[in-house]
C-alpha cells in the first residue's frame, strides 16, 4: 500500500501551510531565473517534481530536527537541503535543446545558493560581480554540482565555510578602535 505525501507530514506534524508556502517561493524563485536566463519556451517547471523536492526536503530536514534534538533549522541547513532536493529531483524540465541544458537544474541551484547566502551577509549584486574570488567559488560551486557526489551535509558545510570565511575576514578587517 502506498502512502501518500501528505499523509507522511501530516504523521510528521509538518505544516501543510509552510509546505505550500515553500512550494511557492521555490516556483517563484525558478521562474524568475527562467525569465533571466530567457528559457521561457526552453524549459518548463514540473510541478509534481518540484512538489516530491519539498516533500522530501521536509521530511529530510525534520528527521535531521529530531536526531539532533534541533528545534529550529539554521539558514545553512535550510538552503543545502532544499538545493540537495532540488538536485536529486531536477524539477526543470528540458523542452527545447540548448547549450548547457544538461545542466539547467546544477545552474538555477547556483544561482539560488549564491543568491541566498550573499543576501545572508547582505552582499550586494554588484559586490559579488567585483569580487574575483565569489565568481571563483561559484565557478567551483557549479562544477561540484555538475560532477562531484554532492550530500545536503557537504552542501550545509560549504555554506557554513563561506559564512565562517566572510564573517572572519569582516571581523578581522574592521579597523581597532584606538582608546
Amino acid at each position: 500500500m502506498k502512502v501518500r505525501a501528505d499523509e507522511i507530514l501530516k504523521r510528521l506534524n509538518i505544516d501543510l501551510k509552510r509546505v505550500a508556502k515553500r512550494f511557492v517561493f521555490v516556483l517563484f524563485k525558478m521562474n524568475l531565473f527562467i525569465d533571466q536566463y530567457n528559457l521561457n519556451k526552453k524549459v518548463e517547471v514540473n510541478r509534481r517534481m518540484l512538489a516530491e523536492a519539498i516533500h522530501d526536503y521536509f521530511v529530510d530536514t525534520e528527521r535531521a530536527k529530531r536526531f539532533h534534538n534541533i528545534k529550529h533549522t539554521n539558514a545553512e541547513k535550510v538552503y543545502a537541503y532544499l538545493a540537495y532536493w532540488i538536485l536529486r529531483r531536477k524539477p526543470i524540465q528540458v523542452v527545447e535543446k540548448f547549450k548547457g541544458c544538461e545542466f539547467v537544474n546544477e545552474i538555477f541551484v547556483t544561482e539560488f545558493l549564491s543568491s541566498a547566502i550573499a543576501s545572508e551577509k547582505n552582499i550586494s549584486r554588484d559586490q559579488k560581480e567585483k569580487n574575483p574570488t565569489f565568481k571563483k567559488f561559484i565557478e567551483l560551486l557549479f562544477y561540484n554540482l555538475k560532477y562531484r557526489p554532492v550530500t545536503q551535509q557537504s552542501l550545509e558545510l560549504m555554506i557554513e565555510a563561506f559564512f565562517c570565511g566572510y564573517d572572519f575576514i569582516s571581523v578581522n578587517t574592521v579597523p581597532e578602535a584606538t582608546p
